[in-house]
């Protein structure tokens, strides 16, 4: 066989070979969806304590396939559906199920690496779409926020008054009120741009299960729109990694079941931070400044959305800002951006402003007072007894707190490592290679993406996602699943490494606390966070010792080849 004829067919098995994984990749939406609709024929169970919603009374045809699943499960389990243990195990084979379908699909496409063609693009939307149209009408939901957002939008547009200083419970008429639970008595804690939002949704139904579906439905609007800018993000940066990038946001059973299931205002803030960072990228490979600018406004937009964004913007200016020789004048530019930054945000909190009670509601998002389902919040017993003992033993004066005393030497510890590690990454932004040749230069010294067509923005896309980890674990005294969509959308954007993987299976792990939802004591209870990360971090350990082993067996013979 010939030189060319031999080229010839390389490249005819190259162009078959990604399509004949297209029947499998159906056959995975097709069983992953029925997994969906068992999710949703779950969520009835009153064993699992999920959130009511008025789908159960306004639109009880949502109900039929959990009548369907209990009709075959009675005669087969009998009293067993009425113990919280196998309720909770019936929702967690569901999560499992959905996540090996999903693990299942990542490996097919690592495996065949197919092309960037705009019909793969379809393919994955269209998967989306389906996932959520099933969750859409869940009848229970794994969180009432949703109902929190209608009822901030309802106290602006119905009555008039000001979420941020208003709790809902002020309204005990309002018929949206049964539903809201864990925010009844305290104000709006979001962004004053998700509230006019929220507004605006809360306006167009004045019918609850319309307003459900309405705000679902826009959240499921806006995972589809993330899903096209991480197509466009990674094609730009990356595009032998575009369909994959797209699968791993996409087809993310967290991502689907917080945004379409659960209705979270996540999904809007991930669309103007992944719109930011597009607009960056661009900018960058066509040295459109103005764009720059226009970067500039729409993180204003995230900030004035969550504050989590301002986490995020300080990074991205300081790497742009890498190639200035001076420090006067890279701590001048970094200063005006931030006011352009925070020009936006004023803009749109002044219409909100009350003084100081405003700054306190705004800022009360950070919640660093509590542990709720957090990693740090496992130290809390041991800590406490700790400090006990010592009272005990030192005779001290019984004015003294050492639990409140416990409390804050966490917080302030952990606080002041994450400082730590933030400015850390300032370092690592701010000595990123500013070329290609510097970019290839270092990647002689360190396994770095090999596949990013833009110099450095892999340091960039990891020091952020260090950030929010970080802050995850460190800094916020809250944990909740939907949390962790402030970090996966900086994950898909990077190649496949021991914290990007570490991070995914984070995501599939924290589905789980809501299969412990029922169990409120016990050493489940008690230890949700230790289940949870556990697994993710014995990964992450396993894998950063197997990579140090590997650098040892390279060095060693590198000096035998010298």
């Amino acid at each position: 066989m010939s030189t060319y004829q031999r080229s010839k067919n390389e490249e005819v098995s190259i162009v078959k070979e990604p399509r004949r994984i297209i029947p499998w990749l159906l056959l995975i939406v097709c069983v992953c969806e029925l997994f969906y609709v068992l999710i949703v024929a779950l969520s009835p169970l009153p064993k699992l304590h999920l959130s009511n919603s008025p789908l159960v009374t306004g639109a009880p045809w949502t109900l039929a396939p959990f009548y369907r699943l209990t009709d075959v499960l009675r005669p087969l389990a009998g009293k067993l559906l009425d113990h919280t243990w196998f309720a909770s195990m019936l929702l967690s084979v569901a999560f499992l199920c959905v996540l090996a379908l999903y693990l299942l699909a990542i490996v097919l496409v690592i495996r065949v690496r197919p092309r960037t063609e705009g019909w793969w693009l379809f393919l994955l939307l269209g998967g989306a779409l389906l996932f959520g149209m099933t969750l859409l009408f869940q009848p229970k939901l794994f969180s009432d926020d949703v109902f929190t957002y209608i009822f901030s939008g309802r106290i602006l547009t119905v009555y008039g008054a000001d979420p941020l200083n208003t709790a809902p419970g002020h309204y005990p008429g309002d018929p949206y009120l049964v539903w809201v639970l864990s925010g009844r008595d305290a104000p709006n804690i979001y962004g004053p741009l998700w509230i006019c939002v929220a507004a605006f949704l809360a306006g167009l139904s004045n019918v609850p299960v319309f307003s459900l579906l309405l705000f679902k439905g826009f959240a499921l609007l806006t995972h589809l729109i993330n899903c096209v800018l991480v197509w466009g993000i990674v094609g730009e940066i990356a595009p032998s990694r575009r369909v994959l990038g797209t699968l791993l946001y996409a087809w993310n059973p967290l991502v689907v079941i917080e945004l379409a299931g659960g209705g979270h205002n996540e999904g809007f803030l991930l669309v103007l931070l992944l719109l930011a960072t597009w607009l960056y990228i661009r900018s960058v490979r066509s040295d459109r400044r103005w764009l720059f600018l226009i970067m500039l406004i729409v993180f204003g937009l995230a900030i004035s959305t969550n504050l989590l964004a301002l986490l995020l913007a300080p990074l991205y200016l300081w790497f742009d800002m890498r190639k200035e020789r001076s420090i006067a004048r890279t701590t001048w530019k970094f200063s005006v951006c931030l006011l352009l930054m925070a020009v936006p945000e004023i803009l749109i909190l002044l219409p909100f402003w009350r003084g100081a009670s405003t700054f306190f509601a705004i800022t009360s998002a950070v919640d660093i007072e509590h542990f709720v389902h957090s990693p740090v919040g496992t130290l809390v017993l041991p800590i406490r007894v700790f400090f006990q003992f010592v009272a005990t033993v030192g005779n001290f004066p019984a004015i003294l707190q050492p639990i409140a005393a416990a409390d804050v030497a966490l917080r302030a510890s952990a606080l002041f490592i994450f400082v730590l590690i933030y400015v850390n990454l300032f370092g690592k932004v701010r000595h990123a290679p500013g070329s290609a040749a510097l970019s290839l230069q270092r990647r002689r010294v360190e396994v770095i993406d090999t596949e990013m067509r833009l110099p450095a923005f892999d340091v960039l896309f990891y020091s952020c996602g260090i950030a929010v980890f970080w802050y995850l674990i460190l800094v916020s005294g809250w944990f909740w699943p939907w949390y962790l969509l402030w970090l996966l959308w900086i994950v898909v954007l990077c190649r496949l490494d021991a914290f990007t993987i570490a991070i995914l299976i984070l995501s599939g792990t924290a589905l789980f606390i809501y299969a412990f939802i029922g169990f409120t004591t016990g050493p489940i209870a008690t230890y949700q966070a230790t289940l949870i990360f556990g697994i993710p971090l014995i990964y992450l350990i396993i894998a950063r010792i197997r990579h140090q082993k590997g650098l040892v067996v390279a060095d060693e013979r590198r000096g035998e080849t010298t």
